[in-house]
């Protein structure tokens, strides 16, 4: 029995290849900050939500550049996949990596049990 479904394997593909296209190929400048951190794809393959993080100081900017790549992020991937169909791109901020840090911060800060 396969340990993962399509939907997996292909969107690993898929933020390969956007990694790539995002950090190599895109010209607007408000998207190198942009550090793609995961894909969330529907079983049906036809959207993937594209979580990414940012060091900007203003992630508007970096979420607008990434809407106005998204044609050519969309036909790279369409050439570079070879699927039926390419899945549309919807872009998320990643802030798991932001909770992570206050979690830690508010773990750090809680006394310890004396021994």
């Amino acid at each position: 029995m396969r340990s993962f479904k399509r939907a997996d394997r292909v969107g690993a593909l898929i933020q390969e290849i956007l990694a790539v296209l995002v950090t190599q190929e895109v010209k607007d400048p408000r998207v190198k900050s942009a550090v793609i951190t995961g894909i969330q794809l529907g079983d049906d393959l036809r959207l993937a939500t594209v979580m990414y993080q940012t060091t900007s100081a203003d992630p508007e900017s970096v979420l607008a550049g990434l809407e106005s790549a998204r044609g050519f992020l969309r036909r790279e991937l369409g050439e570079r996949l070879r699927m039926k169909f390419v899945p549309d791109l919807r872009f998320r901020l990643d802030t798991s990596l932001t909770a992570l840090q206050r979690i830690e911060e508010i773990l750090k800060d809680l006394p310890r049990p004396s021994e």
